[in-house]
């Protein structure tokens, strides 16, 4: 039947349901055994939890982005974009990119995507709601949010990358550390990057209307 997939194991049921974003999914899990009962609740939680994953990219304030060592020709706007133009780095392969939203998210994944000729980002290193700019010496001495070590198959087009979801619950900027490129070539090369996840849903007291009595008054 058209579209429709067999998985064998969990880690292919999630990296299927982060890969369709905000798409409908429809599940049927067939059990077997006394004990299947426990994976099949857990199986279930977690579709309906990702099924509202969804591609951050809407939710990035471009105004509040920063890229040092872009390329002049090269620049951060071209990887967010999915089209033949790319980001590249200018005098040697690191990167330090920040990506701003425009209100507070919670990420789940990502997809990172670089060109198979050893120009293609490797090591990186995350941080969020830093606050202030880094620089590069700073990068390099502190500790990440969490590290990423990329293989080619990590950034090829269908690839998503898991991230550390507890890590990733109240973020209004991410900073991306990239350290190294495939290759151990001369500048990398980031043929496009998103994240994936949802936005906080803040609740704001004040859309609430009081019902009995005036403002300060007890009850």
């Amino acid at each position: 039947m058209v579209g429709v997939k067999a998985i064998a194991n969990d880690a292919e049921f999630q990296s299927e349901l982060s890969a369709a974003g905000s798409r409908l999914v429809v599940a049927k899990f067939t059990m077997r055994g006394p004990t299947a009962s426990a994976p099949w609740y857990w199986s279930i939680r977690t579709l309906f939890r990702k099924k509202r994953n969804m591609d951050l990219m809407p939710f990035v304030n471009k105004a509040g982005c920063e890229c040092l060592n872009e390329s002049d020709e090269n620049g951060f706007d071209n990887c967010l974009r999915k089209d033949s133009s790319y980001l590249e780095s200018d005098c040697d392969e690191q990167l330090l990119i920040t990506v701003a939203f425009n209100q507070p998210v919670k990420l789940y994944s990502m997809k990172f995507h670089g060109p198979d000729n050893g120009q293609g980002p490797k090591y990186i290193k995350m941080f969020i709601n830093l606050p202030r700019s880094m620089d590069f010496e700073e990068a390099e001495r502190s500790e990440p949010t969490q590290a990423l070590g990329l293989s080619p198959d990590d950034i090829k087009e269908d690839s998503i990358i898991q991230l550390r979801y507890v890590k990733f619950q109240n973020v209004n900027s991410v900073t991306l550390f990239v350290q190294s490129n495939q290759g151990d070539e001369e500048t990398t090369r980031i043929t496009y990057f998103t994240f994936i996840g949802t936005p906080v849903q803040a609740t704001n007291m004040n859309d609430f209307k009081r019902v009995v009595g005036k403002k300060g008054e007890s009850h």
